[in-house]
């Protein structure tokens, strides 16, 4: 991205904000032959036999594990560590189920939580429909106010068509017994193969046409907006991710997502196929700090825009990566699959079929 959009990037930080079992028999064995023994004049023996028989269970079916569902009450752990308390995680939860009813009020135990719960880049990041169209319209007593700035029947409309194309999403791109790795890859293989690059509606003035709703909504957008929509769609399945941006040297936007207590860099930007390459390709899947500064991007400069929003002094380098598990990927490899039951995905360089274990 260039630098004349560096400002207007800059402002949109902010509100961008199973497979089935084998089948288990019991066999039993046949017992031994029990012979009973007479001794006879002759010294004839007779030999008497006890037949035993197989029986075979039927195991119970393998449960389907449960659809995706839609989860108002996304949390980011990485925000609570840096600024939000639970009792602001609260209000907010509060404020969301108010507004997915129709409502215009909402409990909150102090100002404080209050403006946590209806602020713009909060909504952005963590409830995009509410983007902008609702706000905070005082606070008073324990008692959060709400403002809807668009027909309140064709808001709940609005929102409810978001829910269900959060999980139509959701339910074609991960399982709910998948890993968090799983899932990250899952989520950054369906947004690779159906998000388009595109800055054509940068200048549009409404939600509709710029930000992570719109982002989510149609499928096309910047780095900003695929930077918040990807880390949105993790924290709806529980994994903690937040988007990174630096305005320094290429005015850019990546994921920061945590798996397995280590935090990695998914630039879901610079790996979308529409840029002319009909494969997928890992080279900006799971990075650490030295590929990404490799690649051009200022990490020393680099914050999360939603922490930072809250909390300016927070420690930066904290969220620094230095693991390299997966640098096998980032070779220019072409995508090949995950196996879940061998946690292994298959990629392949050159001509060359190869595997990596995930499992930990």
């Amino acid at each position: 991205m260039r630098k004349p959009i560096c400002i207007l990037l800059a402002v949109v930080f902010l509100v961008s904000g199973c497979s089935i079992s084998q089948t288990d028999e019991t066999s039993v064995k046949p017992s031994d032959l029990t012979v009973a023994s007479s001794e006879a004049a002759e010294s004839t023996t007779t030999t008497t036999t006890t037949a035993t028989t197989t029986t075979e269970t039927t195991p119970e079916p393998t449960k389907a594990p449960d659809p995706v569902k839609f989860n108002p009450h996304v949390r980011s752990e990485i925000l609570s560590k840096e600024y939000a308390k639970d009792e602001y995680w609260e209000a907010f939860y509060n404020c969301v189920d108010a507004i997915r009813e129709g409502k215009d009020t909402f409990e909150c135990k102090n100002k404080k939580a209050y403006e946590f719960a209806t602020g713009e880049i909060t909504f952005g990041a963590l409830f995009p429909p509410a983007c902008t169209l609702v706000i905070g319209n005082g606070f008073k007593d324990g008692v959060g106010k709400l403002k809807y700035k668009m027909d309140k029947d064709k808001f709940l409309e609005r929102e409810q068509n978001f829910e269900k194309e959060i999980e139509r999403m959701l339910n074609e791109s991960v399982r709910s017994d998948y890993t968090d790795f799983e899932k990250i890859m899952g989520i950054f293989e369906f947004v690779e193969n159906n998000f388009e690059y595109d800055y054509s509606d940068i200048d549009g003035n409404t939600i509709e046409e710029f930000g992570t709703y719109a982002c989510l909504m149609t499928k096309k957008g910047i780095c900003t907006e695929f930077a918040s929509s990807y880390a949105y769609l993790l924290l709806q399945v529980g994994v903690d991710a937040l988007e990174v941006g630096e305005f320094s040297q290429l005015y850019h936007a990546w994921t920061y997502v945590v798996c397995e207590g280590k935090g990695y860099y998914v630039d879901s930007t610079w790996g979308t196929t529409n840029f002319g390459e009909y494969d997928l390709f890992l080279t900006y899947f799971m990075q650490n700090d030295k590929e990404r500064t490799n690649d051009g991007c200022d990490v020393a400069n680099s914050y999360l825009p939603l922490v930072n929003w809250y909390n300016r002094d927070y420690d930066r380098t904290k969220y620094r990566v230095k693991d390299d598990r997966f640098k096998p990927l980032h070779e220019y490899v072409m995508y090949r699959g995950m196996d879940t039951s061998k946690k292994i995905i298959k990629y392949q360089f050159n001509d060359e079929e190869r595997e990596l274990y995930y499992g930990g």
